[in-house]
């Protein structure tokens, strides 16, 4: 999905859920569902949904940001443990695992290429 530039998107609970998922590296235990993509495809906002004791395998990211927020359960990423309402932060080129508890775990995500410097000035933010 992505959102028109000129307006705010909204994607409602029920619709969420009637989203299509797939599976991450063929895995039908790790289900993505990506929920905006950038014009050239490069970052990427989504959710990935575990079940209980799934395992995402070890990897890195060598040129990108990835950002997690837990939702719901419990998951070990890069060996430390997330619980809901968790933020991880996984920098360029870090190894990390992702191992799912006992439960369910919801995670929205950010995948993001790193840029060594700013292309523009933020301002305040």
């Amino acid at each position: 999905m992505t959102g028109s530039p000129d307006r705010v998107t909204v994607i409602p609970p029920d619709a969420l859920a009637q989203m299509k998922s797939f599976p991450l590296h063929g895995d039908e235990r790790l289900q993505n569902k990506l929920l905006w993509k950038s014009p050239g495809g490069d970052t990427i906002v989504g959710l990935i949904q575990m079940a209980p004791g799934a395992r995402d395998v070890g990897h890195n990211h060598p040129s990108a940001t990835q950002h997690t927020w837990v939702i719901g359960g419990t998951v070990s990423i890069g060996g430390v443990e997330a619980t809901a309402g968790s933020y991880a932060f996984v920098p360029p080129g870090v190894d990390h695992e992702t191992v799912a508890g006992d439960e369910p775990v919801t995670m929205f995500y950010i995948y993001q290429p790193f840029a060594p410097k700013h292309d523009h000035d933020h301002g305040d933010h």
